[in-house]
């Protein structure tokens, strides 16, 4: 009986070894409760959004600009949101913010402010539908995002 060459195994291994790493990307966000839950949930999803616009811009899926516009709709929204969700010493563990957040609120503030403007910027320039403008106001939508994480968000390992 001849062997047919089937990608099964391959794909299996890569399921196997994804699930089994789950547990330690989720293991962070599961154990926050409260307040520190609810912003690492908005977060992840500001993250999502951005994700999601980059997977288009390094053409792994179809670009589309009123996707785009969504998403940054969605961005914008959230934003809003977020100085609400740090109070005065929120932090409990598993959280990533560093104590500079309140150090510095004011500049915390602009920040946020600086990610609605340029979430609600992207928004408009989506609507035109120009590949290039559209790829030039994310780069500042990622730049605005960076300066925070950089800023007062505990480093990635």
């Amino acid at each position: 009986m001849n062997k047919i060459n089937r990608p099964y195994p391959f794909i299996l291994l890569l399921v196997v070894l994804a699930l089994a790493m789950m547990p330690v990307a989720l293991m962070a966000h599961g154990k926050a409760t409260g307040i520190v839950k609810e912003r690492m949930e908005l977060m992840k999803k500001i993250g999502k959004q951005m994700r999601s616009i980059s997977i288009m811009k390094k053409g792994k899926i179809p670009f589309n600009a009123e996707k785009i516009s969504n998403h940054a709709e969605t961005i914008s929204h959230s934003s809003s949101k977020i100085p609400a969700l740090f109070p005065e010493g929120s932090l409990q563990k598993p959280t990533e913010a560093l104590p500079a957040i309140w150090e510095q609120w004011d500049q915390f503030l602009y920040l946020t402010d600086q990610l609605k403007l340029e979430a609600v910027a992207l928004q408009e320039v989506a609507k035109q539908e120009d590949k290039q403008a559209i790829l030039v106001q994310f780069e500042k939508l990622g730049k605005t995002c960076n300066g925070c994480h950089q800023d007062f968000r505990v480093e990635d390992d």
